[in-house]
């Protein structure tokens, strides 16, 4: 718990960090984006494979961007293994997907709840529920 309330964590799904990137001036996904980082008093996480799938962070046009998601959450074996493991208990999951959820994990581990911005709210919320951490499933 903060002065704020309780701990607000992010993790972006691809279609968040894709929204974050773009560069028209007017982008209702941008902003929901923007403003999830703005209220998330916690960490702000991009799974690597969410970030090689939206951008090149060495890109001038991705700087702000950096600023703004300073963690990249990767995967190890033992992380992989829990993909696979969530894929066979949510059949319809993509493996970015199974590993957006279980990125939630770390963060969420302490306290708080994790924000995932994602297109796929269904998906998510039933990954949810095999993960360590309490999700909130936002629809960008």
């Amino acid at each position: 718990m903060t002065r704020r309330g309780p701990i607000r964590h992010l993790v972006l799904d691809t279609e968040a960090a894709y929204a974050l990137l773009a560069s028209t001036p007017v982008n209702p996904k941008r902003a929901a984006v923007v403003m999830a980082i703005v209220a998330a008093n916690g960490q702000r996480v991009v799974l690597i494979a969410v970030r090689g799938e939206a951008s090149d962070r060495t890109d001038p046009g991705a700087a702000n961007a950096n600023q703004l998601i300073r963690v990249d959450d990767g995967l190890d074996r033992m992380r992989g293994n829990r993909v696979v493991l969530l894929r066979a208990v949510v059949p319809g999951a993509s493996v970015v997907d199974a590993a957006v959820a279980l990125a939630a994990e770390p963060v969420g581990a302490s306290a708080g709840v994790v924000e995932v911005l994602t297109s796929d709210v269904a998906g998510m919320r039933d990954l949810a529920a095999h993960v360590r951490a309490r999700l909130d499933v936002v629809r960008l």
